[in-house]
């Protein structure tokens, strides 16, 4: 079990959110994976995949305000020898992120099959 492989994947993920890069997204999410939130009513979100990529690399404003960059692993957990979940903290826009990234490694590649994340407002 190698966890810098996952700790690679995670990286790519950060560098796709911060600069809204649907490319990079991709190659970061199994192409049947799902992204699961909360709405704002209290029901669950369930994302596909593509959709989740398109989102992130939708044209942003080109005045829209630059944000410092800030990210964290906090913990990679190998649930068995192709199963792994890590829980990280991302700051997109205004928002600070803890994300759940449950991890499979499918014919010698690991990819995130599924995330559950959840959002605070950031003061500014």
């Amino acid at each position: 079990m190698d966890r810098s492989k996952i700790e690679a994947v995670i990286q790519l993920y950060f560098d796709a959110s911060y600069e809204g890069s649907g490319e990079k997204m991709a190659q970061v999410f199994h192409p049947e994976a799902h992204i699961y939130g909360r709405s704002q009513e209290g029901k669950l979100n369930d994302t596909p995949k593509d959709a989740f990529v398109q989102r992130v690399g939708a044209p942003r404003s080109p005045d829209r305000p630059i944000y410092p960059r800030q990210e964290e692993i906090i913990s990679i957990d190998f649930t068995g020898e192709y199963t792994a979940v890590a829980r990280v903290k991302l700051r997109v826009g205004n928002t600070l992120y803890t994300d759940v990234l449950s991890f499979m490694e499918v014919s010698g590649k690991w990819a995130v099959i599924a995330k559950v994340l959840s959002g605070v407002p950031i003061e500014s």
